[in-house]
C-alpha cells in the first residue's frame, strides 16, 4: 500500500519552482538560502533543506505531483544538477508509474537532446522491461541494452 499525501497536489506552479530552484541550488553548492514553500511534512520537525523534502516526495507525492518537480527541476536545473534529477525522482517516478509517464519522457526526449543525455543518468530500478527498453531508445541506445543497470546497492 502507498501512503499518497494529497497536500503535494495544492502546490502551485510557483511553489513548485521554488521548490525546484532551491533544490537545484544546494545541489549547486550554492550556500545563500533559497525560500521554500510550505512544504507537506507528515512527521515532527520539517527537513530545513529541499533535498531532504525530495526523497519523502518520491514516496509520498502523486505522480502528477511527482512530474510537476521533475520538469520544474529539469527547466530551472543544468547539466550538473540534471543527474540527480535522472537517477531520483525520474527513475523513482518510471520505476513505480512507468506506463504512465514513459510517452511523455520520449516526447520530452524527442524535443529537447539535452533531457535525452540526462535520461543516462538513470538506472532500471523497478522500471518494467519495456518502460526500461523505451527509455533507453529515448536516450539514445537501440532499444537492447546490455546491461539492466540496477540502481546500486
Amino acid at each position: 500500500m502507498t501512503l499518497t499525501d494529497p497536500r503535494w497536489d495544492d502546490l502551485t506552479n510557483s511553489d513548485w519552482d521554488a521548490f525546484a530552484i532551491a533544490w537545484n541550488a544546494e545541489l549547486s553548492g550554492d550556500d545563500s538560502p533559497q525560500p521554500l514553500p510550505e512544504l507537506p511534512w507528515l512527521l515532527d520537525d520539517p527537513p530545513t533543506s529541499a533535498s531532504e523534502y525530495v526523497v519523502p516526495m518520491n514516496f509520498t507525492a502523486s505522480p502528477e505531483a511527482q512530474w510537476k518537480f521533475i520538469l520544474a527541476a529539469y527547466w530551472r536545473g543544468n547539466e550538473n544538477t540534471h543527474g540527480h534529477l535522472a537517477a531520483g525522482p525520474v527513475e523513482h517516478l518510471l520505476g513505480n508509474h512507468g506506463d504512465d509517464y514513459i510517452s511523455l519522457v520520449e516526447q520530452l526526449a524527442s524535443d529537447d537532446p539535452l533531457f535525452a543525455a540526462m535520461l543516462g543518468g538513470c538506472y532500471q530500478y523497478r522500471m518494467s522491461d519495456e518502460v526500461w527498453r523505451r527509455l533507453c531508445i529515448a536516450r539514445g541506445e537501440d532499444g537492447e541494452p546490455s546491461d539492466a543497470r540496477e540502481s546500486p546497492s
